[in-house]
């Protein structure tokens, strides 16, 4: 068995090579100190850029603003078509008590009630009385409106109460022979109640549409808001965390590509300190 003798040995290969697999080593420790570090570094930044979005905040107040308009959307909506009910109500109610009132002057101009003129009267009479108890005595909390349908609603005893009979009608002023000339006035209160319930509901109608379109547009506004808040502001925090995750993981790369250089650097350190390897069959091997 042949015997090395230190002659032979490269001393400078053999260091070499020591300090390359020492350096393997000592970067592949050092690395993973760094990788774990770094993980927490980016982490914590990760964790920062969370804590300083104030998105949710701004998504939330949005969401509450737009959940205040759709409650107040619903009650102005439910308002609206109490209002339109009435409306078409009103001014049927219109026709009807001007027929009651006519039916007094159809034959005598006011003057005597006949029998057909009392069952036209007292058809007409029925009807208003379904009428005003349909009526929808509907409030909003913030738009005020005179009482113009409780007015109407007031009446409806006293319509009951109409009991026409055939006979004289008696001159305004003058002493009551019967009840013909009170049914009369009382119907002429009715038909100026009618008439003022009429053009203040439809007013009031119209002022809610408005204010029902006015929320709506609020609503809108508020719902593109939340939309654009969050795709943009996603997008943006999206954006940051990668910047982040790329910031370090560029300085893990140049870490890495530094080991790779040194590494490099020792291995063709160490071939040059082995000297020249002469291929099988090469004429220097006649020197050899």
């Amino acid at each position: 068995m042949p015997v090395t003798v230190m002659s032979d040995v490269n001393i400078g290969a053999v260091l070499t090579r020591v300090s390359e697999a020492n350096f393997r080593f000592g970067f592949e420790h050092q690395f993973t100190q760094i990788q774990d570090t770094t993980v927490k570094r980016i982490n914590s930044e990760i964790d920062k850029v969370i804590r300083n979005d104030d998105t949710p905040r701004r998504l939330a107040a949005l969401e509450r603003e737009y959940g205040t308009l759709e409650k107040n959307k619903a009650l102005i909506d439910d308002f609206s078509f109490d209002l339109r009910a009435n409306q078409g109500r009103l001014s049927d109610m219109q026709t009807k008590v001007t027929d009651a009132i006519a039916a007094f002057s159809s034959v005598d101009d006011d003057t005597n009630l006949t029998a057909d003129e009392i069952i036209d009267l007292n058809a007409k009479r029925d009807e208003l009385i379904l009428d005003t108890s349909a009526l929808i005595s509907s409030v909003h909390p913030d738009i005020s409106t005179p009482f113009v349908i409780r007015d109407i609603k007031n009446m409806y005893e006293t319509l009951k109460a109409m009991s026409p009979v055939e006979g004289v009608v008696d001159a305004s002023g003058a002493p009551a022979t019967n009840g013909n000339r009170q049914i009369l006035d009382d119907l002429t209160t009715l038909s100026g109640l009618l008439d003022t319930a009429y053009n203040v509901t439809t007013t009031t109608s119209e002022n809610a549409t408005d204010i029902t379109l006015s929320i709506s547009s609020s609503m809108a506004e508020k719902f593109s808001d939340m939309t654009q808040l969050s795709n943009v502001e996603l997008t943006r925090r999206e954006n940051e965390i990668e910047d982040i995750k790329s910031k370090y993981g560029n300085i893990l790369r140049v870490i890495s590509l530094s080991f790779e250089a040194r590494i490099n650097y020792l291995e063709q350190t160490n071939k040059a300190l082995q000297g020249w390897e002469v291929q099988p069959g090469s004429v220097m091997n006649l020197f050899a």
